[in-house]
């Protein structure tokens, strides 16, 4: 029997622009409401992709907005940010072709060739609707299928993108994913996405994006899937399911429901069947432990709460592998007390808390089961220093080397 190779990656944090609350500094910051609802006040001075920037008329003549196309505003940019254009509709313009090339739905529909995207990493080379893109395509040719152990997104917006990054293997129903806490929860921190997003608007896309993918949901929240031919069997269970119980907490839990519906799974021929056994989660079942040189990350407000439970039941069905990630860690153990090999993922775009760079694991899945960790090439990611750009976009403005998203 072929070994089933599986790429098991987490964390990707997409979002409208490509911006991350890891990255608080760089948020792109909206406003919090459409900006020309008086559209006699205003007259438009450039536009482009549904993006306007708007002069005010009358008595407060002179006053630049920049519109973004689903009606909010952002701020201008100053001189100092891009000293190479003195007008200040073209350095407004300038930024609206830069966001709007980064656009979690541009990307998806018209993906950029390697070449152009890497110079768009030049100018925001922490973007991580740039990076997605990057590194779903370093994974290598032998990878059979993807699992995507949550927070796919930043706070709720960019499934299509996420799709679209891994669509060779979504196409042939072979990408499965959980979601986590940023893709359920809410954040009291700003982000990109407007309108603000609420439980219900994220646990819908969720949904969606889901049943895009051919993930059955059950009522409970979880799905699974067997792969006869492999001998694999693999359960998706939503470690967020649970109401949140603080906007400031995420922690989360399995649920007794689900681990119900582990259970009826476990009592199935194909579970039975199978020689391995795999769970995918989001939150970490096990304390994270030091890494060398670092501390251990917090857990406050993080936690999987019946962690406990959770790992009895993975132990009482026979569970032979948990993949999770969460908390931006790569690591391979079998905790004393279980029989379960866990493999914990860091971001595939933001990389690893360690200070490692981004990467992957791949597994096969054959008479024993054999994971390494895979980089993402050097070339395929941009580091964490701006270069700064020299390079042009690709939109009809000069961008120069501003960067103020």
């Amino acid at each position: 029997m072929k070994p089933l190779v599986v790429a098991h990656a987490s964390d990707t944090h997409v979002s409208v622009f490509g911006d991350t609350f890891h990255d608080r500094g760089r948020i792109v910051a909206r406003s919090a409401r459409v900006a020309d609802t008086e559209p006699a006040r205003w007259e438009v001075a450039w536009e482009e992709a549904g993006w306007r920037v708007l002069h005010a008329r009358g008595a407060r003549r002179g006053k630049l907005v920049l519109v973004d196309p689903e009606g909010y505003s952002h701020a201008l940019p100053s001189p100092k940010e891009d000293p190479s254009l003195v007008d200040p509709v073209e350095r407004a313009a300038a930024k609206a072709c830069r966001l709007e090339a980064r656009r979690a739905t541009v990307l998806a529909n018209h993906p950029p060739s390697a070449s152009v995207a890497a110079r768009m990493l030049d100018v925001t080379p922490k973007s991580t609707n740039l990076r997605i893109l990057r590194a779903a395509a370093a994974i290598g040719d032998d990878v059979d299928l993807v699992c995507l152990t949550g927070d796919l997104t930043d706070d709720g917006a960019g499934h299509e993108l996420v799709r679209a990054a891994f669509g060779r293997f979504a196409d042939r129903g072979r990408l499965f994913a959980v979601p986590g806490n940023h893709d359920k929860y809410l954040f009291p921190m700003k982000g990109s996405s407007r309108p603000r997003p609420t439980p219900e608007a994220k646990d819908e896309a969720w949904r969606r994006f889901a049943a895009g993918l051919g993930l059955e949901l059950s009522e409970e929240g979880a799905w699974t899937k067997s792969l006869p031919e492999s001998g694999a069997i693999f359960v998706g269970l939503d470690s967020c399911a649970r109401k949140q119980r603080r906007f400031f907490r995420h922690n989360g839990a399995v649920g007794d429901a689900q681990l119900g519906f582990l259970r009826r799974v476990a009592e199935t021929p194909a579970w039975r069947d199978a020689r391995h056994r795999l769970v995918l989660l989001h939150h970490h079942v096990v304390p994270l432990p030091h890494g060398v040189g670092r501390g251990a990350p917090s857990e406050i407000g993080m936690r999987l709460d019946d962690a406990k439970s959770a790992a009895a039941c993975f132990d009482e069905v026979g569970v032979t592998m948990v993949l999770h990630g969460h908390r931006h860690v790569s690591e391979e153990r079998k905790p004393a007390g279980a029989r379960f090999t866990i493999l914990a993922a860091p971001s595939l775009t933001l990389g690893c808390k360690s200070g490692d760079a981004p990467s992957y694991w791949r597994i096969e899945l054959g008479e024993r089961a054999h994971a390494e960790r895979v980089y993402v090439p050097v070339d395929a990611v941009a580091q964490d220093e701006d270069p700064g750009a020299d390079e042009a976009e690709p939109s009809s403005v000069d961008l120069g080397d501003a960067d103020d998203d």
